[in-house]
């Protein structure tokens, strides 16, 4: 696609302070081995919408928008990830927990179950503390976040623009 990797090199920029060495297009992951943060445009999914009802319910706040909230997660699991997981029983029974949820989201029926199965992801430690820092972070942080997010909506109107044929 056109523009990609500017538009990467766009929200590298923002969030480098952060010690996020790479960023892509994919879907919301933070991978330990490099770094890196893999991100979606794709918006009002399912997820998203249960993340950020969770967070008002969970935080009392309201974020800016889905794709912010979503970013800060991700930063903050990078901000986190050494405190959380000096233990190999967190990490091994946060990787079990996934698993287990990712194994019933594929048989599932129902919103309902579907909200469940995402809450209990949600409520893992290696989660709650990511968001718990991505909320903190955002609430005392507003003016620099809105700026980001300016310049963030600058670089993904290009890039659509320059896709609109594709």
């Amino acid at each position: 696609m056109k523009g990609m990797k500017k538009l990467n090199k766009a929200i590298k920029a923002e969030v480098a302070k952060f010690g996020i060495e790479k960023i892509s297009m994919g879907d919301w992951e933070w991978r330990m081995d490099n770094h890196s943060i893999e991100y979606t445009l794709l918006e009002n999914r399912m997820e998203d919408i249960f993340f950020l009802k969770f967070v008002k319910e969970r935080f009392g706040y309201k974020p800016l928008n889905s794709f912010m909230l979503s970013l800060f997660h991700e930063i903050g699991h990078n901000m986190t990830y050494e405190d959380l997981m000096e233990s190999d029983v967190i990490y091994d029974f946060c990787q079990a927990e996934k698993n287990r949820i990712e194994k019933e989201m594929a048989s599932i029926e129902t919103k309902k179950q579907a909200k469940k199965l995402e809450y209990q992801y949600f409520n893992l430690p290696d989660e709650i503390v990511a968001t718990a820092w991505a909320v903190d972070y955002m609430e005392t942080h507003e003016e620099e976040i809105m700026e980001m997010w300016e310049r963030i909506k600058k670089e993904i109107i290009e890039f659509y623009e320059k896709n609109l044929d594709e």
